[in-house]
């Protein structure tokens, strides 16, 4: 208990120091992260999820084929989480009727530029590396590099809960995290709001525009930065030990570069794990906002 206490103390101290990005979206930490011993039976039903942020954009005609067979795959594993990030001139707004909405954030841009995302589409997987420089996945490799990755090695699991205040517009995200295996390197956690069914104009192959084109799981905004924050003062965590925490978003219409509206009903919170040395997902969970 005392070793419980003393971790507490610091983490108080470490949250309320921690110097966190808060120029690119709009968040705050409501809560100091609270660390409590594991529930054993909880780790034994945790799974590990697969995390696929797949990079599009509205004027790239071979997006939609990418997105179907994202689709495909969600609808054979339902372990697969998947975030599309709208990035590249192949994104950006235009004077047509049909592409003058901007669905890129910030966030995205930097997410796009840190993992040397060119051509689209295109996808990480885990963010597991291919190369020194290189971590983005075509759609050809998709499905044998999900199947590659050993689902058996569960380092961690998740627990998400929410609650929404409409007449403020702001999202209150509850996190838990249970170290369930030993993690040597740092580590923080990432919470992004998503929304699907954004109906809006899709370049096809061959010129077609589709413009009642369903954008789905598109990134709007991150709660606590670019690659979230830490859950100890040096990042490191505990083996057997759960660490909670909480973040706030408001969901107005202040997102940059877009005037979108958030629809409650069409959202997810998903909240991932960060080996902050490899760069490597260690676990993704989400949840629907009804």
């Amino acid at each position: 208990m005392k070793k419980i206490a003393l971790l507490t103390a610091l983490l108080i101290i470490a949250t309320s120091c921690n110097k966190i990005d808060t120029s690119q979206e709009v968040f705050s930490i409501i809560s100091p992260v609270k660390v409590t011993p594991w529930d054993p039976e909880y780790a034994q039903t945790v799974v590990r999820k697969i995390y696929v942020e797949e990079f599009t954009g509205h004027r790239c005609n071979y997006c939609p084929a990418g997105a179907r067979e994202l689709e495909a795959l969600m609808s054979e594993d339902p372990n697969i989480v998947v975030t599309a990030i709208h990035c590249t001139s192949l994104a950006n707004a235009t004077s047509h009727v049909l592409f003058n909405k901007n669905y890129k954030t910030p966030m995205g841009d930097i997410i796009c530029n840190d993992f040397n995302i060119k051509g689209l589409p295109q996808a990480t997987i885990n963010r597991l590396r291919i190369n020194e420089t290189e971590w983005n996945y075509s759609p050809s490799q998709w499905r044998s590099t999900i199947a590659g990755i050993n689902r058996n090695d569960v380092k961690a699991g998740i627990q998400l809960e929410y609650t929404i205040d409409e007449e403020k517009q702001e999202i209150e995200a509850k996190v838990a995290v249970t170290i369930i295996k030993e993690i040597p390197n740092p580590v923080q956690i990432c919470l992004i709001l998503q929304q699907d069914s954004i109906i809006s104009g899709q370049l096809f192959p061959n010129d077609v525009i589709d413009g009642e084109y369903a954008h789905m799981h598109m990134l709007r905004a991150g709660f606590n930065g670019n690659y979230g924050t830490r859950l100890t003062p040096n990042g490191i965590v505990v083996e057997h030990f759960k660490y909670s925490t909480t973040f706030r978003l408001s969901y107005g219409n202040s997102f940059p570069y877009s005037q979108v509206p958030v629809i409650i009903k069409n959202c997810s919170v998903v909240a991932y794990l960060i080996d902050m040395e490899t760069k490597e997902i260690l676990q993704v969970e989400y949840i629907h906002l009804d």
